[in-house]
C-alpha cells in the first residue's frame, strides 16, 4: 500500500469517527434539552409581602405518569429570586445545596422518588429583606432534564 492511500484511509477513518462523535453529542443534547414529561409543577407564594415578613414558597410536584416513578433529583431556584430572601427553613430538608454559577441558581438536592399519581410538596420559609420585585426560574430536575416554572414576589417597604 502506498503512502497516499494509507493517508487517505487514515483521514477517512478520523473523519468518520469525528462525525460519529458529533452525532452522539447532538443526540445527547437533544435528549437533555427535552422537558421532563408527565410532571406538573405548581408554585404557591404570596404575590406581595413587606420587608421583614416571613412567608412560604411551596413548590408542588405531581407525577402524572402512568405506573412510572418520578426520580426528582434537584430543585434549582434562580439567584435573582432566592438571594433576595433569607431562608428560614425548608421541608423536606435537602441532602445538599450548592450555588450553580453556570446558570446563576441555587440547587437543592432532594433525590426523592414520587410514585405515579402522587404529589410531593417542597416548602421554603423565607423572610423578605429588601424592597423590590424579585422573579426567577424554578427548575424541577430529573437527572439532567428539567421542567421550568417562574416565581415572582413583590417586596414592599414597611
Amino acid at each position: 500500500m502506498n503512502t497516499k492511500k494509507a493517508i487517505f484511509i487514515g483521514c477517512g477513518a478520523v473523519t468518520l469517527l469525528g462525525l460519529l462523535a458529533i452525532a452522539g453529542f447532538v443526540m445527547f443534547i437533544a435528549h437533555v434539552a427535552k422537558d421532563v414529561e408527565g410532571v406538573a409543577v405548581t408554585i404557591n407564594s404570596p404575590t406581595d409581602v413587606t420587608v421583614g415578613e416571613t412567608f412560604k414558597l411551596e413548590i408542588s410536584v405531581k407525577n402524572e405518569r402512568q405506573g412510572e416513578v418520578l426520580q426528582l433529583s434537584e430543585i434549582d431556584i434562580a439567584d435573582e429570586y432566592i438571594n433576595a430572601f433569607t431562608v428560614i427553613s425548608m421541608d423536606p430538608n435537602p441532602k445538599t445545596q450548592i450555588h450553580v454559577p453556570i446558570d446563576n441558581s441555587r440547587s437543592y438536592t432532594f433525590d426523592r422518588k414520587i410514585p405515579a399519581g402522587k404529589t410531593q410538596v417542597f416548602t421554603w420559609e423565607l423572610r423578605a429583606e429588601k424592597a423590590g420585585i424579585y422573579r426567577g426560574d424554578v427548575d424541577v430536575c430529573e437527572g439532567m432534564r428539567f421542567v421550568t416554572s417562574l416565581v415572582q414576589t413583590v417586596v414592599k417597604e414597611k
